[in-house]
């Protein structure tokens, strides 16, 4: 199931309660974090691969995310934050919703890609090409969408970005899947041990 934002948003909404964060705004905040997080990913991250495969061949790609911490991606944002001034209770807590409804929703994402030169077999992905600069300026976009603005609005974005952004390159993982035919004799088949691979999360 691919990233949803109105699961996300509720997923955070749920995390929030949990945590007592209350106010009219809060909804509003959550549905902008949760549309710019998840159409960000979607569209900007994608998983290199290397994997052990029977081949030659030619073969597609699934995989599951694994190693996604709630905890360690809403520490990430509370050293960031700090770093800009930006420190309390409250904000800590905000931190922890939007980490919780973001890893969670990670978690159901899958790969769909790619293996080059061979077919059947498993590998391990890693996730690139998420930039918090410019995640920064997508959660502005949709902040200002909702009217929520203030002087903390762009040290909370920067924040988040570094967390989201820093977490999922640094700690996640894709256990891949290769699903495939390899060619028969005289030229196959042949273990491959590290035959690249591409994909996008979906």
């Amino acid at each position: 199931m691919p990233m949803i934002p109105v699961i996300t948003q509720a997923l955070m909404a749920a995390k929030g309660a949990s945590k007592g964060l209350a106010g009219s705004k809060l909804p509003m905040i959550e549905q902008a974090l949760s549309k710019a997080v998840c159409q960000y990913i979607l569209v900007s991250a994608f998983v290199t691969s290397t994997n052990n495969v029977i081949g030659p061949g030619a073969g597609t790609q699934t995989g599951k995310i694994l190693g996604l911490s709630p905890n360690t991606m809403s520490g990430l944002m509370v050293a960031k934050a700090a770093s800009l001034g930006l420190a309390g209770k409250d904000i800590k807590s905000l931190f922890d919703t939007v980490s919780f409804g973001v890893v969670n929703s990670m978690n159901s994402v899958l790969l769909q890609g790619v293996v080059i030169g061979g077919g059947l077999g498993t590998g391990t992905g890693k996730i690139i090409g998420l930039v918090p600069f410019v995640l920064t300026g997508i959660i502005m976009i949709m902040m200002k969408a909702v009217k929520m603005y203030g002087d903390k609005t762009f040290a909370m974005a920067s924040a988040i970005a570094f967390g989201v952004c820093t977490h999922i390159m640094s700690n996640g993982t894709v256990s891949v899947t290769n699903i495939g035919a390899a060619a028969g004799p005289p030229i196959g088949p042949i273990t491959i041990p590290a035959a690249p691979g591409i994909g996008r999360l979906v």
